[in-house]
C-alpha cells in the first residue's frame, strides 16, 4: 500500500514517526519531509521557510512553487491513500479535497476541531497515530 501523509512542518516529529511506522510495517509513504520536493534550499527549516515564503510572494510565476506543485500531484495520484494528520492547515485539506477527487481512500488522525472543513470524505478518523496502526491490518477489509 501507498500512503501519501498531509501535514504541515509543524507536525513533524509526529509526521516522521508514521512515516516509519508504516515503512517499518511494509508500505511505501510519499511525506514531504522524505520527497525532498518541497525542500528548497536543503538547509535548516528555519532557511527553508524563508525561502518558500520568498517565493510564495511570486507564487503564480515562481518555478520553485510549480515544482512543489506538480511533486505533490504527482504523490498524490500515485497514492492508495492519504492520511490527513492533524492539526493541518488549508494546502493539507486541499490535498485531502484532491485526493477524495481522484477516488483515493481518506483517513484521518487527530482531534477534529472543525468538522466543516473535513466533511464526510474519510472512510476513517482515529484519536491519534497508536490508534490507527492498530487498525491498519483492517482499513482496506
Amino acid at each position: 500500500m501507498k500512503f501519501f501523509i498531509a501535514s504541515p512542518w509543524k507536525n513533524k516529529e509526529q509526521v516522521e514517526k508514521l512515516t516509519e511506522e508504516l515503512k517499518t510495517k511494509g508500505h511505501d509513504v510519499y511525506s514531504f519531509l522524505e520527497s525532498g520536493e518541497n525542500l528548497l534550499t536543503g538547509h535548516p527549516i528555519e532557511e527553508e521557510m524563508k525561502v518558500y515564503w520568498e517565493a510564495l510572494s511570486n507564487w503564480q510565476n515562481d518555478k520553485r512553487i510549480s515544482q512543489i506543485f506538480e511533486s505533490e500531484i504527482n504523490g498524490l495520484k500515485a497514492c492508495d491513500a492519504l492520511i490527513l494528520l492533524l492539526p493541518a492547515g488549508d494546502s493539507s485539506h486541499v490535498e485531502a479535497g484532491i485526493a477524495y477527487g481522484l477516488g483515493k481512500k481518506l483517513f484521518l488522525i487527530g482531534a477534529i476541531n472543525k468538522p466543516e472543513v473535513v466533511y464526510l470524505m474519510f472512510n476513517k478518523i482515529y484519536m491519534d497515530i497508536t490508534s490507527f496502526l492498530s487498525d491498519l491490518p483492517n482499513i482496506f477489509s
